[in-house]
């Protein structure tokens, strides 16, 4: 069940980054795939810290796990994608 929650966080963040990114990037579907991926990673692997008892997983926990991990995979992708910056 916390699977579905991590995707649709990712996909909102997705959704968000496609917004603050205009110019670079390949889309508003690269950015809903890297924001589930990002999402469900980041939220798979804290899921695993909290089941050892380190930190109780709850809706505000999950967000911000899945928001955290969809928001670095995606200025990753962007920052190296993005060609404004380079020298020639």
């Amino acid at each position: 069940m916390l699977i579905v929650v991590f995707i649709l966080f990712g996909l909102i963040a997705g959704y968000v980054a496609g917004g603050l990114f205009k110019s670079s990037g390949k889309g508003v579907v690269w950015d809903l795939g890297l924001g589930v991926t990002g999402a469900v990673l980041v939220g798979s692997l804290f899921s695993h810290i909290a089941a050892t008892g380190a930190a109780e997983l709850n809706t505000a926990t999950a967000l911000v796990a899945a928001l955290t991990g969809a928001a670095a995979l995606l200025t990753t992708f962007h920052g190296l994608r993005d060609t404004r910056y380079r020298r020639a």
